[in-house]
């Protein structure tokens, strides 16, 4: 038996674990990218071992297989992926995705400057243009039953639907030609198509300007969660360095908690924009947004928690299957923390008005090296506070409540730590931080 029929008799035996590794990456790019608002048509496949064993009877004439193990090192896209994106100018986009959810072993840039064509036709346009990784599954995004998937290579390719749909084509008739060579002709109208599909790239660019200039317009109304994103990314383009890509977690999510509490509308979130911090891998653009929104009004946390339960917040592709997201868990104490969080937040920037009224920190919300240069608290009061800060975000944007227990501990802290402030200040001060106690028992 030689090494192609070994190979195929092995692989015969695993196709269905690459056709299921295929489809899970193609939920979590699916999922994901619907998510944060890029428009795309996902597939996928494992390659059929029947069209492989032609492909590699041709290769074997360059590669000289000689083991089994030669063939996998070989043919990388057992497993494969494509992403075909409506829109050319989301494709740093989607590299961000991609790489933020995957373990990215190579990447891969098409067209290849240096490659030299062996075809007999000499081309008048520039050919495919996409770019291809090389990926791996991860741990995190596996439960139990799919663990064993995190070892099988998977390639995904990112190239736009008129990209795709010429490449599927000059691929079929140049590599799996029905009856011989193309004629010049017809190396000729593939080249014509290739120019035309470049031409339609540039059309379909020039047609998101057009959207996001629309989408951008005072009083209109964001129409889904794809213009809110865009209008976002941009917006974000401006307010930091150009090579910059920002993450920008739930657009889903964020949309329809605008919608709720009528604020759909670019002018409606724009003064939420301003100085936000520019370390969007931590704290996604729209989680800021949303911690900006309701940051003074307890009202507002009910509307957030509305919004994630229409939309959904379980990945259903995530190791995290259990019903753990519903906010009726834990309620009390969640009410009791959530509570103590805000008339603290709310008070410290009330103080922070009165002892510093030319402090140049954020107007909407304080951070840990806001109260360093504030000086209000000790280093240690200081740390125990940021940690709370994360605690909080969990509780709000996380998949999983915190326990009762944390969340009382944490609304407690809150709460001394308020009281500790008082000792120690001038009567304005204390005057504020007893009106904030006394809402806290009221």
């Amino acid at each position: 038996m030689s090494v192609i029929d070994k190979f195929i008799e092995r692989y015969t035996k695993e196709y269905d674990f690459f056709q299921e590794a295929a489809r899970i990456c193609a939920q979590q790019c699916e999922t994901g990218l619907q998510r944060i608002g890029i428009r795309a048509i996902v597939t996928h496949r494992a390659k059929r071992p029947d069209r492989l064993y032609y492909k590699l009877k041709k290769r074997n004439d360059e590669k000289k297989y000689r083991r089994v193990e030669d063939i996998y090192t070989d043919i990388i896209d057992l497993a494969g992926i494509r992403i075909a994106i409506y829109f050319p100018g989301d494709c740093e986009e989607v590299n961000k995705f991609i790489e933020e959810n995957f373990e990215v072993k190579k990447k891969k840039l098409f067209p290849e400057q240096s490659k030299q064509s062996n075809q007999p036709y000499n081309k008048r346009f520039s050919g495919y243009w996409a770019k291809h990784y090389r990926i791996c599954l991860k741990d995190d995004t596996l439960n139990e039953s799919n663990k064993r998937y995190r070892e099988a290579v998977i390639e995904i390719q990112v190239a736009s639907v008129l990209m795709h749909a010429w490449a599927e084509v000059e691929h079929d008739l140049i590599y799996k030609p029905l009856s011989g060579n193309l004629s010049d002709e017809e190396y000729a109208i593939l080249d014509e198509l290739n120019g035309l599909v470049l031409s339609g790239e540039i059309a379909l660019e020039r047609l998101q300007k057009a959207v996001k200039a629309r989408v951008g317009e005072q009083g209109e109304r964001f129409n889904n969660h794809f213009e809110l994103a865009a209008y976002l990314y941009d917006s974000m383009k401006q307010l930091f360095k150009k090579n910059m890509e920002p993450t920008m977690g739930r657009a889903d999510v964020l949309y329809r908690f605008l919608q709720i509490i009528n604020m759909d509308r670019p002018e409606c979130i724009e003064q939420y924009l301003e100085n936000l911090d520019p370390d969007t891998e931590k704290r996604p653009v729209t989680e800021q947004i949303v911690d900006r929104i309701l940051a003074g009004d307890s009202n507002l946390y009910n509307k957030y928690n509305q919004a994630r339960h229409e939309v959904g917040l379980l990945n259903p592709y995530s190791v995290k299957t259990d019903n753990t997201y519903s906010m009726s868990r834990n309620h009390t104490a969640l009410g009791y923390f959530l509570t103590r969080w805000v008339i603290f937040e709310s008070t410290i920037r009330h103080i922070v008005k009165e002892i510093r009224p030319d402090f140049k920190g954020s107007r909407l919300m304080f951070s840990q090296r806001d109260l360093v240069e504030l000086k209000i608290f000790d280093d240690t009061t200081i740390f125990e506070i940021d940690s709370i800060r994360r605690l909080r975000n969990y509780a709000v944007h996380g998949i999983e409540i915190p326990e009762s227990s944390v969340l009382y501990r944490a609304g407690e802290y809150l709460e001394t730590c308020l009281r500790n402030l008082a000792l120690n200040s001038d009567p304005n001060i204390k005057l504020i931080i007893e009106e904030a106690l006394n809402k806290l028992n009221s």
